[in-house]
């Protein structure tokens, strides 16, 4: 989805020559097809090629497998995956994503979450 995110609409090679160490060409069109059978992407064909584009917006695509992976492994615990980003940031957070992550735990207070 990454690679469909970031072209917008791509063919199987497409997508191969985005994706270090690729797959099969087979794996990459089950993947594609699952996406397709779960709504996520569809397809157009241009020749025999189908270019594939998604179905949905990036950022709830984001939040929707970040929440998964907060489920998974944080036991559902948001507190959890935050510390676990920050101790591992090996930069640390320039004083403007302090700024903006202080702003959206002062913003979600307030809206009582």
């Amino acid at each position: 989805m990454q690679i469909i995110f970031k072209l917008e609409k791509a063919s199987v090679t497409d997508i191969m020559k985005n994706l270090s160490n690729a797959p099969s060409d087979g794996a990459v069109r089950r993947m594609l097809n699952i996406l397709y059978q779960k709504n996520a992407v569809d397809y157009y064909s241009e020749g025999t090629k189908k270019i594939y584009y998604s179905k949905i917006d990036a950022m709830l695509a984001r939040r929707q497998a970040l929440n998964r992976i907060v489920e998974a492994f944080f036991e559902g615990s948001s507190t959890l995956a935050i510390a676990s980003l920050l101790q591992d940031n090996k930069q640390g957070l320039s004083s403007n994503e302090s700024e903006v992550l202080l702003n959206l735990i002062k913003k979600a207070k307030k809206s009582g979450r």
